[in-house]
């Protein structure tokens, strides 16, 4: 990139910036719904809208090593800070399971789904095509269960599954991705699980070590503007050590590494400014890239012919009834293993009402992560299934985000999962009330 190709993109960000501002100010003045679902409809807004009207070189705006190594880490790093482990061990085999056997099992139902049904003619696209979109966004059914005041265990669970949900489904999609290269052979279901387990388990490996070595630092100092940053190298660098130099899974490694500095680091290796500092910081990242990402998907959306939209909506309605069966496997898997559900700090088994499995089903959201995945897809794919699948992708997000997003509050009245003020002031976490 030259140098004035260079400014035209930090131009380009900054002017993408102030709209996401814009869009915060009139959401939070005019509107009372979560600031994702307002970001959506702005990507929506944006797909229709000239190019010559915005006047953003989107094709120097962003890569897709920009969109993995930038945009992706960060994400995935405030989630993980802000799951507290000693809640979320109560439900670990529940949310372990949901989150490793029933994304593979939602993977290979919309993938194979989505192959025989036609709405795609390669059964690998199929495949990513499931990987990516089964990832869960947590942001906005969160700040609707903290509006809800629902049960901190339910809210813990959902909170878990989607973290570690992106996790897997991320390296999966990877996986599925390498095999669309011309040298990656035959692709086959044994191979593919032994890599998951190798890149997983040694993201996870990656991510501890930094972890520790993290925590360690941060003991021995009181600095917060100098913690904060070691924080930020920590993120970026497990995910770029795991990715790049290992060939292991950057997710998991920045997972791993959040975690670690959220439990273990919060309590034991800062102080409270320090936790303030380390917390606002990657909040504003969150907030900041969170807008890029449904901004730059709707300028991307732009460069594509209207008529794929008209021609194909009665394929976007199958694909978003597709991906809702993919995600029934949550019932099932959630039966089998409610009378196994954890215990709570007196000793007593988690009750699982059969309510929960309705709220973990209609509260899988895709948000950010997939719409990342599909912007890390631009010059991997041939045009036409990039295009298609940028179609189709971000149609499934603007239905999960409107119309789930929208209606899993009154849901949730309707199941009666409110609960009552004494379990509400014991939970502490998220006490945070952003652009959510």
């Amino acid at each position: 990139m030259g140098d004035e190709e260079a400014v035209v993109a930090v131009g380009n960000y900054i002017l993408l910036i102030g709209i996401a501002c814009i869009v915060g100010i009139l959401t939070k003045w005019l509107t009372h719904i979560p600031y994702t679902i307002a970001l959506v409809v702005v990507g929506l807004v944006l797909a229709f809208i000239p190019p010559e009207l915005i006047g953003i070189s989107v094709q120097k705006t962003f890569s897709k090593d920009i969109v993995f190594f930038v945009l992706l880490p960060p994400l995935l790093f405030q989630g993980a800070i802000h799951l507290q482990l000693d809640r979320l061990k109560r439900h670990t085999l529940m949310v372990g399971v949901l989150a490793t056997v029933g994304v593979l099992i939602t993977t290979l139902i919309i993938g194979q789904l989505s192959y025989s049904f036609g709405i795609f003619d390669s059964m690998k696209i199929a495949f990513l095509f499931g990987a990516l979109i089964c990832t869960t966004d947590p942001v906005s059914v969160l700040s609707i269960f903290r509006q809800a005041g629902v049960s901190p265990n339910l809210k813990y669970m959902v909170e878990g599954e989607s973290l570690f949900n992106d996790g897997t489904g991320v390296v999966i999609f990877l996986i599925v991705l390498g095999t669309l290269s011309p040298e990656s052979g035959t692709f086959s279901i044994p191979f593919a699980f032994l890599e998951f387990l190798k890149v997983g388990l040694g993201g996870a490996g990656i991510g501890l070590i930094i972890g520790v070595i993290t925590y360690q630092i941060l003991k021995r100092l009181t600095d917060h503007l100098l913690e904060n940053t070691i924080c930020l190298v920590s993120c970026y660098g497990s995910f770029w050590l795991a990715e790049h130099v290992f060939h292991l899974s950057g997710v998991i490694a920045v997972v791993t590494v959040g975690l670690l500095i959220g439990n273990y680091g919060r309590k034991m290796a800062m102080s409270p400014k320090t936790t303030m500092t380390i917390e606002t910081f990657f909040e504003s990242l969150d907030f900041i890239i969170n807008s890029l990402l449904f901004i730059l998907i709707g300028l991307e959306l732009q460069a594509i012919d209207r008529q794929l939209f008209i021609d194909n909506w009665s394929i976007i309605l199958l694909a978003i009834a597709i991906v809702l069966i993919g995600r029934l496997i949550v019932y099932p898997l959630y039966f089998i293993l409610r009378p196994y559900g954890g215990k709570d700090s007196s000793g007593q088994r988690l009750a699982y009402p059969p309510s929960w499995s309705h709220i973990l089903f209609w509260g899988g959201l895709r948000g950010s992560i997939p719409i990342a995945l599909l912007l890390g897809l631009k010059g991997q794919l041939p045009t036409k299934y990039y295009d298609f699948l940028l179609v189709v992708g971000f149609a499934i997000v603007c239905f999960s985000l409107i119309v789930q997003g929208l209606t899993i509050k009154p849901l949730i009245r309707v199941l009666g999962l409110s609960a009552d003020k004494e379990e509400l002031s014991n939970d502490l976490a998220h006490p945070q009330d952003g652009l959510t």
